[in-house]
């Protein structure tokens, strides 16, 4: 059920992620089994664009900013890709291939995402997580995330929330 409940949803780090890579961090998480648990930061922008990391992208992707997607192999490049349109039943998937005829780059209603590394936990590790209130899991549409600009998208989710996650047992208060 865990499984269920935690693959394609949005985690929101709590106010204990405070000073560590996750801090105000947006994930979505792409796949959460008994061998672990993989997704990819949304609102950590890095400070390159596709074209300085692969000048042969093509062309519609080359100005495309790159996402930092977590601390594990930040050295490996990953392109997600999401239908706008909202007619892929998974909401972000992993492309090989920019060149595949299942990820046309030029079609008008999928947004491709550079992603440098990703986030990944240890079988249970995530679950233990939540448990201790590190990380709040929501059913935010990812698509909505990705409309909105990086600095504002952690404020998305907190308000899609409908409560302040700063009042929950002892997290220090914070200005926001």
């Amino acid at each position: 059920m865990t499984e269920q409940a935690i693959t394609h949803s949005v985690l929101l780090a709590s106010a204990k992620m405070l000073g560590g890579f996750f801090e105000d961090s947006v994930i979505f998480i792409l796949e959460n089994n008994a061998d672990g648990s993989f997704g990819f930061v949304l609102n950590r922008p890095a400070k390159t664009q596709l074209s300085d990391l692969m000048p042969n992208a093509p062309e519609r992707l080359r100005a495309s900013a790159v996402l930092l997607g977590g601390p594990v192999q930040m050295d490996h490049l990953f392109f997600l890709a999401l239908r706008t349109d909202q007619s892929d039943p998974t909401p972000i998937r992993i492309v090989q291939d920019l060149g595949a005829a299942d990820c046309p780059t030029e079609a008008a209603d999928l947004q491709v995402l550079p992603v440098l590394g990703y986030a990944g936990w240890a079988p249970e590790q995530l679950e233990s997580e939540i448990q201790a209130d590190d990380w709040l899991v929501t059913n935010v549409d990812p698509g909505a995330i990705l409309q909105v600009s990086m600095s504002k998208r952690y404020a998305l989710v907190r308000e899609q929330l409908g409560f302040d996650p700063t009042l929950l047992g002892q997290s220090p208060s914070r200005p926001q």
